[in-house]
């Protein structure tokens, strides 16, 4: 199962907005087969590992991280598949919150004879936190991603000094962009650094990902990077109703999509904004905006995991801080957070962290 759950990172940059899964066709403890899933529509890993073990499959044992489906998609039901193969065993990492799935599949194998194991290993499950949030909220898996200095400054004071993080850390960016399927920034970002958005760098061309922007004001021009690469990879601005005065009209032309968006006491409601891409099948998004889209994330508890790179670097005081104002005027009011990881990546650190949302209930009066 190990072997298995290695196997399914090798679709961790491609696979969106499926889940990861690997799986074995083995005999006696020793591989026959073995496969992943690669991309959505292509061959799911049971399928794969089956393909080339052929007739050895007869009377094996099957590991794979992830339930398989039993309904058909863009591809024929795993289940089915199983079945005529003659696998007497199968073993499963986790089960698939999908609702057509939740342990179905489990009891269709069981009542033709197979074997069947649920190990429900959180290993498994952490593996594929985006595609279970997603099914289990309906919306994306929100991952905060921020560069900043040793001292928390995303900028130098200026704002127009150069890059904070190196290329490791950049290329690692790019690949979370990848693995989540979608980008969001604020109309702050997009301005200041008129950014692409797009996965660049990685070995394998990724699924093209969605750029959403949230531009209250709608303050994005037609000239903009996003604007004139509309037609190569979907942009999605949410703006307020007001703003729709027909400046939109330019933008649309260019392929780009609008999306009026209610109001919160601070902004965008960001709880519709994720509920929309929700509704769009987008399962995971990247929130790579400056300090105040940070602090809008972490501080409604919208944020499910943050990676934060720190460059071995100080501005000072000055500088542009990672992350705007939380309201927060006591130690005991503090957000908190577990630490998951920390690695080197090149000559940055990344540390990825998961709220800890069972002591982060704080009241703040008034």
């Amino acid at each position: 199962m190990d072997l298995a759950r290695r196997l399914a990172e090798r679709g961790r940059y491609t696979v969106a907005p499926n889940p990861l899964v690997g799986a074995i066709v083995a005999r006696d403890g020793t591989a026959i087969s073995e496969c992943w899933h690669a991309r959505a529509g292509g061959d799911h890993a049971e399928i794969g590992a089956l393909k080339a073990a052929g007739d050895a499959a007869r009377g094996a044992t099957m590991y794979t991280t992830l339930e398989p489906c039993n309904h058909h998609g863009r591809t024929p039901p795993c289940t089915e598949a199983i079945l005529r193969a003659g696998i007497a065993r199968v073993v499963i990492g986790h089960l698939d919150p999908n609702p057509r799935m939740r342990g179905q599949s489990v009891e269709m194998l069981r009542e033709w004879g197979v074997e069947v194991e649920v190990l429900d290993d959180p290993a498994f499950e952490r593996q594929n936190e985006q595609f279970l949030h997603y099914m289990h909220t309906g919306r994306p898996f929100v991952h905060l991603k921020l560069a900043a200095t040793l001292d928390g400054r995303i900028a130098a004071a200026d704002e127009s000094g150069g890059r904070v993080t190196g290329e490791a850390a950049r290329l690692r960016a790019h690949q979370l962009r990848a693995e989540a399927g979608a980008v969001l920034v604020g109309a702050g970002t997009a301005r200041a650094d008129d950014p692409l958005l797009t996965v660049r760098g990685l070995p394998e061309e990724p699924p093209r990902i969605t750029r959403v922007v949230l531009d209250p004001r709608l303050t994005i021009g037609g000239d903009s990077h996003l604007a004139r690469t509309a037609a190569q990879a979907p942009v999605l601005i949410f703006s307020e109703e007001r703003a729709l005065d027909g400046r939109e009209k330019e933008l649309e032309a260019s392929g780009v999509e609008i999306v009026a968006a209610p109001r919160s006491s601070e902004g965008l409601d960001l709880t519709f904004i994720l509920e929309e891409l929700g509704r769009r099948e987008i399962r995971g998004v990247l929130v790579e905006g400056g300090g105040k889209t940070a602090a809008r994330f972490v501080e409604t508890g919208l944020a499910d995991k943050l990676t934060f790179f720190y460059a071995p670097k100080l501005v000072g005081s000055e500088g542009v801080p990672m992350i705007g104002a939380l309201r927060v005027t006591k130690m005991a009011e503090a957000l908190r957070f577990s630490v998951a990881n920390v690695e080197t990546v090149g000559e940055d650190v990344a540390v990825t962290l998961y709220p800890a949302r069972e002591v982060d209930r704080v009241h703040r009066a008034g």
